[in-house]
């Protein structure tokens, strides 16, 4: 990237809210525009970018925030109350930031923390259509004349459409590798053609590498083609519910608002005022109280993500400690989804026909809080979380394989 976009420093959260606030505010004045008319967020992305918001974990000495990952879970809650598209266009550039601050240092190190302090933007191109798992990709990578090239077609690239750089995955020779690839390199073609019913403006679609070159120094070949286990899995999952917790508070900023809108109560309303109706009151209270829980949950999670974070820093995290870390993130999935999506259908209840009217698409709440509570089934979760309460196989034994077997569910989707 080269140009620095943030002013740097050792910022705390309330700092670093202050400095988003105002981007915010404009994220969500468009939020509703944006869904009526299918408008893909660029200049929401670029205000973010702007100001720093994907640079918010690096350290302070490489120009970040340097906050913690709680902190940043909270500017994700934030950031999807504004808007649920823009939190997840973020969702691969996180992963990959996380998973660069575990990098031994080093040139590779150093060279990521410094572009992702310059404002570079990471998307995520994992996932293929066909029956093979993320961690068995079809893409390939060819070596000639000691230069390499990628080409393959991976579906559910999100972010990767408004990202300066690809994170994504391929063999080479038989040996699974990972890749960084420039967007703008040659052979890349980025498709808006996401046609889930909610979550519609996050880039999830299809991206094309043909014969697309690859710098060595951004090529990683995974020694053994078994993935390392990491905290990853877990921190994958919980943007989704920092995602869902937006969601559930906007809900709540929904209903107050068209609430204190509506001058005629219901026929049959016990006063002629609905925000003075105490069943509309009530509705309210309900739905903010979801809100709050499911917020304080993924709280919770992303706590039990710091604590794995801190072993993992000192080199002394086993994989009983990531297991019981994915077992906590799996365990608040199935609370916040079934929060959320409480709070986006009971927003309903506070108004009459009008609260269905396209002007105000109430339902896309629903709708994106149903899109993301449909990746990585929560089903699958209970069941590895019951198997392994049960003492079966640990979660994050499930996650990180590179065979086709049934598990292979290395969280990226």
């Amino acid at each position: 990237m080269g140009e620095k976009y943030a002013t740097a420093g050792p910022n705390g959260l309330a700092a670093v809210r202050s400095r988003i606030a105002p981007v915010l505010n404009k994220i969500r004045e468009g939020a509703l525009s944006r869904e009526n008319n299918r408008e893909l967020p660029f200049d929401a992305v670029e205000s973010l970018r702007a100001a720093g918001f994907g640079s918010v974990r690096i350290p302070a000495a490489f120009g970040g925030d340097g906050v913690s990952f709680g902190d940043l879970v909270e500017l994700l809650i934030d950031v999807a109350q504004a808007d649920s598209n823009v939190a997840q266009v973020f969702r691969g550039h996180i992963g990959f930031t996380e998973h660069v601050l575990t990098l031994p240092e080093g040139t590779d190190r150093d060279f990521w923390l410094n572009e992702i302090t310059s404002g570079a933007i990471v998307g995520n191109a994992h996932s293929e259509r066909g029956s093979s798992a993320v961690t068995a990709p079809q893409a390939t990578v060819t070596e000639i004349g000691g230069e390499y090239r990628l080409s393959g077609r991976k579906y559910y690239s999100t972010g990767s459409i408004f990202a300066d750089w690809i994170y994504t995955n391929a063999y080479l020779d038989g040996d699974y590798v990972t890749a960084l690839v420039r967007a703008q390199a040659p052979g890349v073609e980025r498709i808006d053609d996401w046609d889930g019913f909610g979550q519609k403006m996050t880039g999830s679609g299809t991206t094309v590498f043909d014969n697309t070159p690859i710098e060595s120094e951004h090529l990683h070949r995974v020694t053994g083609n078994v993935l390392p286990v990491t905290a990853l899995n877990a921190i994958y999952q919980i943007v989704h519910l920092a995602t869902l917790s937006g969601i559930a508070a906007a809900a709540r900023e929904e209903a107050i608002d068209y609430v204190n809108q509506r001058q005629r109560g219901a026929i049959g309303a016990l006063v002629e005022v609905p925000r003075e109706d105490p069943q509309v009151q009530q509705v309210v209270g309900e739905v903010a109280t979801v809100a709050y829980a499911a917020a304080a949950t993924t709280r919770a999670a992303a706590a039990a993500i710091e604590r794995v974070q801190d072993l993992e820093s000192r080199c002394i995290a086993t994989d009983g400690d990531f297991a019981r870390t994915d077992t906590e993130v799996f365990l608040a999935q199935g609370a916040v989804i079934d929060l959320t999506l409480r709070a986006a259908t009971d927003l309903f209840k506070v108004g009459g026909s009008s609260a269905t009217s396209r002007s105000r698409a109430l339902d896309r709440h629903w709708r994106n809080a149903r899109t993301i509570a449909s990746h990585n089934a929560e089903v699958v979760r209970t069941r590895t979380i019951g198997q392994f309460l049960l003492g079966g196989s640990a979660p994050a034994a499930l996650s990180y394989t590179t065979d086709e077997s049934e598990g292979a569910t290395h969280d990226v989707e």
